[in-house]
């Protein structure tokens, strides 16, 4: 399929502020059957960190949509790099407890011990 360029101003506005708005556009984007586009970022003013790191979650993290940036300013460009590097992969860890409904401890200690190893930063 030939990639399609869409200049998300036009879709969402200048100043990009909400989640909301990068879902409705990702939704667009799949309901088209679109599965390579080029993002033009030309005539963006402003965009919220919250809105990046939304837009970083469906269209850079996510593979579903090959989705190429253009017109890219440095600073939204600085903003996105630095999203990339704060987003957090679950540890193998959690990976293994969130798979269980239930969790049995044997002790007050085993309790206590858990807990202690558990990351709340």
């Amino acid at each position: 399929m030939k990639s399609n360029i869409i200049d998300i101003a036009t879709f969402i506005g200048r100043d990009l502020k909400s989640r909301i708005a990068v879902r409705n556009l990702y939704d667009i984007i799949l309901n088209q059957n679109m599965t390579s586009v080029k993002i033009d970022f030309r005539n963006v003013s402003f965009a919220t960190r919250s809105f990046m790191d939304e837009f970083y979650n469906l269209f850079i993290a996510n593979t579903s949509v090959d989705a190429e940036l253009i017109n890219l300013s440095p600073e939204l460009n600085a903003m996105l790099n630095a999203i990339k590097f704060t987003q957090r992969k679950p540890t193998e860890s959690a990976k293994k407890i969130s798979s269980h409904a239930d969790m049995k401890f044997s002790s007050i200690s085993q309790v206590n011990k858990y807990l202690e190893e558990l990351s709340f930063s």
